[in-house]
């Protein structure tokens, strides 16, 4: 759970950016691998329509009929690096709020994947770098899912003790490259995408303040989601939808309660894009009526933790001064949370 510590100093994400890639998989580019699916099939199932790749279909074919490996795609630069997805999000970030990486000096950047580059160094120094931003130290957090909930809590924790002022979050992942292509169950579901967001501890322009966040985790589902070191995704599936639909609901519930406020308090709803069906679910049983609900799933896929990160910046037009905005998301871990946004419109002087 977060601390009340956290409260005392803001955190304030002034200017948030997203990268989705350009190869579009729609449903009958399933049909192509053999695995047993149709166009239908897959709406009816989980509600996705198309995801986006790094990877061009015929590498993703290749890959299903044992014609390449993800090594072989890494080796030949096929495959977009954690720094190159981060810098195209943190451009767009940028160009929306108006400033210069060049006058900026991030005293913590946060990296976070759930499908690396490599094992060292940390994702968010290679972020650093390829987006050119001065740093004063770097790490990585990683809850899967979760991960962008982790990173605000975190970074709330490093401004509340003063070792940081300013900072940047950088997401990316790319399940597309690290799914089973011969699993109709698991290979729908993934798309890829990436993040990046600049924290100050005052607002400016057009903000979204960090009002609480909650993490909860519980370790003895560990293996229900899981990706071995060399091995693909593999999960639970029936396991994780009742888990995540209950997980989602409960925290969401849980941060409207300790911050008194209704539902109908509620301007804008995000949660984990897992699969449309499950977000459905959990945005009735929470009693959020759907033009309030924001979710890219049905066009982009499961993004992993980026998913919903990429959701609240793609509709960052829609929000206005005092909105709130409240994310659930759930992961391995297994791990859930929530995250209270405020909107602020700071007018210059």
């Amino acid at each position: 759970m977060s601390a009340d510590l956290g409260k005392k100093t803001g955190l304030f994400v002034t200017a948030m950016g997203h990268y989705v890639p350009g190869n579009i998989l729609d449903n009958n580019f399933f049909d192509s691998l053999n695995i047993g699916s149709d166009a239908q099939w897959i709406v009816d199932r989980v509600g996705i329509q198309e995801r986006r790749s790094i990877l061009r279909p015929e590498e993703i074919r290749a890959l299903r009929f044992g014609e390449t490996t993800r090594e072989d795609l890494f080796e030949a630069g096929r495959i977009m690096t954690f720094g190159q997805m981060g810098a195209k999000s943190w451009d767009l970030a940028m160009e929306r709020a108006g400033l210069s990486t060049a006058d900026l000096h991030a005293d913590a950047v946060i990296g976070g994947t759930s499908v690396p580059d490599s094992d060292i160094p940390s994702h968010a120094c290679y972020a650093a770098r390829d987006s050119k931003l001065s740093t004063g130290y770097a790490y990585d957090t990683n809850s899967a899912c979760s991960t962008f909930a982790v990173q605000l809590q975190t970074m709330r924790g490093a401004f509340a003790i003063g070792s940081a002022r300013t900072g940047a979050i950088f997401g990316a992942e790319r399940y597309t490259t690290r799914v089973d292509y011969s699993d109709r169950k698991g290979c729908i579901l993934f798309g890829d995408s990436s993040y990046a967001a600049w924290v100050e501890s005052a607002p400016r322009g057009k903000c979204l303040e960090v009002v609480d966040t909650m993490i909860e985790s519980s370790p003895e589902g560990a293996d229900t989601i899981r990706m071995l070191d060399g091995k693909p995704f593999e999960q639970d599936g029936q396991a994780v939808q009742k888990f995540a639909i209950l997980k989602t609901v409960g925290a969401a519930q849980a941060m409207m309660e300790r911050n008194q406020m209704r539902v109908t308090d509620v301007n804008w709803f995000v949660g984990h894009q897992a699969n449309l069906r499950m977000l459905m679910s959990a945005a009735q049983r929470i009693g959020i009526d759907p033009e309030r609900h924001l979710y890219n799933v049905d066009f982009h896929g499961n993004q992993g933790g980026a998913g919903a990160p990429v959701t609240i910046s793609q509709n960052w037009h829609r929000y206005r001064h005092g909105d709130t905005i409240v994310m659930s998301v759930v992961g391995s871990g297994l791990t859930w949370g929530s995250v209270l946004f405020r909107v602020h419109e700071v007018q210059d002087k």
